[in-house]
């Protein structure tokens, strides 16, 4: 039986809805495409004009899309407007800034009565300064009373921007964010699944980026298909025991946001993470800024081999690859090395890490 939520938010789905996406990237404008194919009205927030200008070229005069920078002058178009949904599609260094903004300039303007506005976040990694997830950052900077979820799983945004056909999660405590982020998002190209799992899914999306910088340096050092399956099997291990020692469902990292997200990530042409990992190993001489540089987008992976790492070890966690991936890519190490290591580590049973 639906709850009484979810009846009144089916009103609001028939009577017209109000969604808006911060992050004008292309995994933003996909997602808003999503929600105005669905009917719903969106605003589509960048932080100034020069990040609105792919919007304006894609969106041109589309009535029920709107395109607004985040200054103060330009928001005041949403006083006294009800959102349904509000997406966070930024990356995780920048999630705590964008929270912040939407608790004290966007949430003061904004209508509260006649039901609840949910917050999905699409942010992956593990914030640098503090190690947190990214639900921790919500219940951190937004206002209490908002609907709080995340948005993971397998989903390269160019693809999903073409309308091919992609699967992801929800994850969330509320019951309502879940239904809401379905009732809005999906479409028959865009299956949105739901999971309670917070922490599963987060710990998901974060680590599988360093592991799939490591597939690249694999790829990039012709060691093989078998040591790239390799890599990935193993670093699903790694995922999976730090998620459960955060206190996450081990069944959620053979799901979308786990395995689905891996192999993707790992072995797809258009992950900018394992072209990153292609890059150090086919150019080993040339500085880390420069590779990061040639990618041309934010490349996760980086920063979260630091903060997975850095997480793994105040978790006294058994994490070899994230190890190996911090030390090549914070202090030096030569990645022929680094991979020589892990091939002569210490022998052990290969579920030894469960139960510890």
């Amino acid at each position: 039986m639906k709850t009484q939520a979810q009846n009144t938010l089916q009103g609001h789905v028939r009577a017209g809805t109000q969604v808006a996406v911060i992050g004008p990237g292309v995994f933003g404008r996909a997602l808003a495409s999503c929600a105005l194919q669905g009917g719903s009205t969106v605003t589509l927030l960048g932080l100034d004009e020069a990040a609105l200008k792919d919007a304006r070229v894609e969106f041109g005069t589309q009535g029920e899309m709107n395109l607004l920078t985040m200054e103060d002058a330009a928001i005041t178009a949403l006083q006294g407007r009800r959102l349904n949904l509000i997406i966070l599609a930024v990356p995780c260094q920048a999630l705590r800034t964008a929270c912040t903004w939407v608790r004290t300039k966007l949430w003061p303007l904004l209508a509260h009565d006649n039901g609840r506005t949910s917050v999905l976040c699409a942010a992956k990694g593990i914030e640098l300064e503090t190690l947190k997830l990214p639900h921790e950052i919500l219940d951190e900077c937004l206002p209490a009373e908002a609907g709080k979820g995340l948005l993971s799983g397998p989903s390269f945004a160019r693809e999903l921007h073409a309308g091919l056909p992609t699967a992801i999660v929800v994850a969330s405590r509320d019951e309502e964010v879940k239904h809401v982020a379905e009732q809005l998002l999906h479409r028959p190209y865009f299956r949105v699944y739901g999971t309670g799992d917070v922490i599963g899914v987060e710990i998901g999306g974060a680590v599988k980026n360093v592991i799939a910088t490591v597939a690249g340096v694999v790829d990039g050092l012709e060691l093989g298909h078998n040591a790239r399956a390799a890599v990935v099997t193993r670093g699903l291990g790694e995922m999976a025991q730090m998620g459960v020692a955060l206190g996450a469902n081990p069944m959620t990292f053979l799901g979308l946001s786990g395995l689905g997200d891996l192999i993707l990530t790992c072995t797809g042409d258009l992950s900018r993470n394992r072209r990153f990992g292609l890059t150090i190993a086919r150019h080993s001489d040339r500085p880390m800024n420069q590779v990061l540089a040639e990618i041309g987008e934010v490349v996760e992976g980086y920063t979260t081999a630091r903060s997975a790492w850095l997480l793994s070890q105040r978790l006294k966690l058994d994490t070899p690859i994230l190890k190996m991936a911090y030390q090549v890519l914070y202090e030096g190490r030569p990645v022929r090395d680094a991979v020589q290591h892990l091939l002569n580590r210490e022998q052990k049973g290969e579920f030894d890490w469960i139960g510890k």
